[in-house]
């Protein structure tokens, strides 16, 4: 019987989740999600794309498509996606990547055409077969991130300079925390997707969300100056036993760097999640980062476990596109 593709529902969810699980047995993906974080994702946006290729009734391949928020420069959709490990070789992979392609133009036109879009996705470093696949579907390499880890058996506190107060996180402060993350991270290179509905979904109301190991630091006026957020996933991104803590975002505002806020925040994170039964840590960060982020998780314990590839296919505004 021949492979057949459809979008994917809640229904799904299950049987997506333990092909996800199988994937990550073979090799790491940094996507890999159990069977609620794959509805609540599902549900979190209406953009939001899941599609799976079936042989018969047996789910063997999988794309996500998870369009970001559109402003001045353009549109980021990132692309995540596998193969089941048994499957590979026969084609699957380079069906779904083009119809994934195909929906992430028609999901650009819808949002913003006005602007260029960019679809990005990442493959494990190393992978010959990835990378031949994206070059075949006319993705160029992108950048580079480490996806680290460190272990939580010796934690001493590490605490902030003086001058700054330090709470958990509060949803009730989560714009506020949106609007700092957002100046934190002006100008950076592909900079995440921190619009009002994505920041809902992923930060304040996910149920990965650990908002008492997240934390927020404030200047003397009550401004936030720097935080760390904590999450936890059913299944730990390092591939390890757990219960692991994920750090998806570390910040300090322009005007407070250098004086070892972000790294007495993390500190302090990873000394709450130590207290709080956590063995490991782990978090992904850009081998190149700008603002030296590599070497503060260095200095906090981290090591790199395995290095991610990112694939970028520019896509023109649709003025431009039909004028080619």
């Amino acid at each position: 019987m021949g492979i057949t593709t459809r979008d994917l529902g809640a229904a799904d969810a299950d049987e997506l989740a333990a092909l996800m699980t199988r994937i990550e047995i073979d090799h790491p993906t940094g996507f890999c999600l159990g069977a609620g974080e794959i509805r609540e994702l599902m549900a979190g946006k209406v953009g939001n794309v899941f599609e799976g290729a079936f042989d018969g009734d047996e789910l063997v391949a999988y794309t996500g498509i998870l369009p970001g928020h559109p402003d001045d420069t353009g549109l980021r959709i990132n692309l995540f996606g596998d193969v089941d490990p048994a499957r590979l070789g026969e084609g699957v992979g380079t069906l779904m990547l083009a119809r994934a392609l195909e929906r992430s133009r028609v999901l650009h036109a819808d949002i913003a055409p006005r602007v260029p879009g960019a679809f990005v996705t990442a493959a494990l470093a190393g992978r010959a077969d990835q990378a031949d696949l994206m070059a075949r579907a006319g993705l160029r390499q992108g950048r580079h991130s480490f996806l680290m880890t460190a272990p939580l058996d010796r934690r001493a506190e590490a605490a902030p300079p003086t001058g700054y107060s330090v709470t958990a996180f509060d949803p009730q402060s989560a714009e506020e925390v949106r609007q700092a993350h957002n100046t934190a991270f002006a100008g950076y290179p592909d900079r995440p997707d921190t619009g009002a509905d994505f920041w809902a979904m992923f930060v304040v109301d996910a149920a990965h969300a650990r908002h008492a190991l997240s934390v927020v630091a404030r200047d003397a006026g009550g401004r936030v100056a720097a935080y760390v957020l904590a999450h936890e996933y059913v299944v730990p991104p390092s591939g390890g036993p757990g219960p692991e803590v994920h750090v998806p975002y570390v910040g300090t505002l322009p005007a407070h760097r250098g004086r070892g806020l972000a790294t007495g925040l993390l500190g302090e994170v990873l000394r709450r999640a130590s207290e709080a039964g956590y063995v490991t840590a782990s978090l992904h960060v850009d081998t190149e980062n700008p603002t030296g982020a590599l070497g503060v998780y260095e200095r906090v314990g981290f090591r790199a476990l395995y290095r991610q590839d990112s694939y970028v296919l520019d896509d023109p505004p649709i003025g431009a596109r039909r004028g080619r």
